[in-house]
């Protein structure tokens, strides 16, 4: 067995992990017992059966890392550190893995983790019969074997440096959930999620709020502070805030459209503002089947009269960054040319008028007052290159599905932080992925997407992902907007919550001051 190259996400094993955990720990004399907090959501929670839903969004994976556990966890420096793993190796070339479980773990409806376990959630993911948006986003490994029941073996279709760190995410791929509860409760499990986690969902008024307990018999004695969290959707920035301002809530998630409160709260001492600088970006995709985006003319005109930093003063105050890749400064993937399209309103005239047709078409963004704000710019830029869009505005609740069955014509996206490009990559950019929201296909892609998850060459990855950017730059099929930056604004009292990454608020090893 051999450890993968040093990078960002060093995969460490056996004694290398443990030294990690306890580098990760934090002194308990600061730690508190006690209190509830309350924690402001971006959006409702469609609720957590992958079958159902899918893919989770940040508002779910910030709810299921309470209520679940993964096999890993990241810490602040993005390195994977032991959670229901305790060790990992891996064949040499990597498309082995091999993860030793802890003993005694149990779900909170009694049932045992164990092997058995995690296979059978990955078996249920991957099925066909159960048609999961989900098993894309996995389709990079064959099949999980279960030696014992304290070793699950994953063997991939290709390689993967990085595996340990990609399973640390609370996706709807990555949470152990109880197959003894999925299978009792049937349809109603979607509401009533069982894990190994911390805390325990006690109750749900859909719309308004989640009330999580604390879990009495969890496995990591003495690490679960808190006694109850509730986590309440409220959609509307202003509204999150005013939540904080009154004690109705203690953390809220927030990002740089609320530039105005952000500051505010910079200046408070009251307040914290935390921030995690990720990788991916804000971005959004051309539905290439539909016209007048089946003309790459078309396209490349929109892209080309877009002048980021203007929008980005106009939405966050000069806050966010503007990005021209969908890596960002947190990826390690660095492009010294990333083929990005320059804004030049003259030249997308020109390409208007070569279409020769009206330009008319609607952009799906979120029912949100930053869905609004962000459509009206692009209106204006459009408008003066002789575009005609109209906003069309709908809940995020129902965004995700919308976007995957493609009923669009432009829709608002992100592409996540994650420790490793490829999932993503792929699953938004490979001919025939149910999450290649474009739908374009181009042989050229789809090799530089499958040699890159070949290979364990690191400098021979970012030559592909950069050549994948020249490539989707050029064609226009997708566009980016800003960088990755997660934000959340917390009382001051609040303490223990960890790097951000992907966006995920975790406040499940919290405490009170």
């Amino acid at each position: 067995m051999k450890l993968a190259p040093r990078s960002r996400t060093m995969l460490r094993t056996s004694l290398g992990v443990a030294l990690g955990a306890l580098m990760f720990t934090v002194p308990a004399a600061a730690q508190k017992q006690g209190g509830s907090i309350t924690v402001g959501l971006e959006a409702d929670i469609a609720g957590f059966d992958p079958l159902k839903v899918g893919v989770f969004d940040t508002g779910q994976e910030s709810v299921a890392a309470a209520i679940f556990d993964t096999l890993t966890t990241l810490d602040d420096e993005g390195a994977p550190q032991p959670r229901l793993a305790l060790s990992w190796t891996h064949a040499d070339d990597f498309k082995t893995w091999t993860f030793k479980l802890r003993t005694g773990v149990k779900f909170q409806d009694g049932s045992p983790f164990n092997a058995a376990a995690v296979k059978a959630n990955f078996d249920r993911q991957k099925d066909p019969a159960n048609k999961c948006r989900c098993a894309f986003y996995i389709s990079f490994i064959k099949s999980v074997e279960t030696p014992d029941d304290q070793t699950v073996v994953y063997n991939l279709n290709d390689p993967s440096v990085n595996l340990p760190a990609l399973l640390s995410l609370a996706s709807s791929n990555n949470v152990v959930q109880s197959p003894t509860a999925w299978q009792t409760k049937g349809d109603d499990y979607n509401r009533n999620p069982v894990g190994t986690g911390p805390f325990i969902l006690k109750s749900w008024v859909a719309g308004d709020r989640l009330v999580l307990e604390r879990n009495p018999d969890y496995w990591d004695k003495g690490k679960t502070y808190l006694d109850r969290i509730v986590m309440k959707p409220l959609p509307d920035a202003q509204s999150r805030f005013a939540s904080l301002q009154s004690g109705e809530a203690q953390v809220i998630w927030d990002d740089e459209s609320d530039s105005d409160n952000l500051k505010k709260a910079q200046g408070d001492k009251n307040l914290r503002v935390l921030s995690y600088t990720g990788s991916g970006a804000g971005v959004d995709a051309f539905n290439t089947k539909v016209a007048p985006f089946d003309d790459e003319r078309v396209r490349r005109a929109l892209v080309m009269a877009i002048d980021r930093k203007t929008m980005s003063e106009a939405l966050t105050g000069g806050m966010s960054r503007p990005a021209s890749n969908p890596y960002g400064d947190g990826s390690w993937v660095k492009c010294k040319d990333d083929g990005a399209l320059p804004y030049d309103p003259e030249k997308a005239k020109a390409l208007i008028k070569e279409y020769g047709k009206p330009v008319k078409f609607k952009m799906m963004l979120t029912a949100t007052p930053r869905g609004r704000s962000t459509g009206q710019i692009y209106q204006e830029f459009w408008k003066a290159i002789g575009a005609e869009m109209e906003i069309e505005q709908v809940d995020q609740a129902q965004f995700p599905q919308r976007g995957f069955s493609r009923q669009f014509e432009l829709i608002g996206w992100r592409i996540i932080d994650l420790a490793d490009p490829d999932p993503q990559m792929y699953a938004n950019f490979h001919t025939g992925s149910p999450a290649n929201l474009a739908q374009y296909s181009d042989p050229e892609i789809d090799k530089l997407l499958e040699h890159a998850r070949s290979t364990a060459d690191q400098n021979a990855r970012i030559e592909d992902y950069c050549a994948l950017s020249r490539i989707l730059n050029q064609k226009a099929t997708w566009f980016w907007t800003f960088q990755n930056t997660y934000y959340a604004v917390t009382s001051a009292k609040v303490k223990g919550i960890p790097a951000m990454h992907s966006g995920v608020i975790d406040v499940s090893r919290a405490w009170l001051e």
